[in-house]
């Protein structure tokens, strides 16, 4: 179990990191980003950084809670066809975000187990 734990931590943070830096780049340095957008991406996941950094299982079940909202937001434009602002990084978040959300919650399962 603790291998399997030691695996999804990695893959949490290499997911944690590439929607930190998806959300840098959509918003800093492509057109039509404002920091106040950006603001409004990162804070919600940086709430649970500190936690995470200590490596307890409780901050990944709360980061499973708001990679919903990331969830729910990037499935809604990137199924609609008819969506204005539909774009690569939506499918990027999407993809981010589940395989966020998955690797947390059975990383906290096998951590608990473990």
């Amino acid at each position: 179990m603790q291998r399997k734990a030691a695996l999804g931590w990695r893959l949490n943070w290499i997911c944690y990191a590439g929607m930190l830096v998806l959300f840098a780049a959509w918003n800093l340095f492509l057109p039509g980003g404002t920091i106040a957008h950006w603001l409004l991406q990162t804070v919600p996941l940086l709430l649970v950084l500190p936690g995470m950094l200590k490596g307890r299982p409780r901050s990944l079940l709360w980061l499973c809670f708001i990679l919903l909202i990331y969830i729910f937001a990037s499935a809604t434009i990137v199924f609609d066809v008819n969506a204005p602002q539909r774009g690569w990084q939506h499918g990027v978040m999407l993809v981010l975000s589940l395989t966020l959300f998955f690797s947390a919650m059975m990383t906290s399962r096998w951590q608990r187990a473990g």
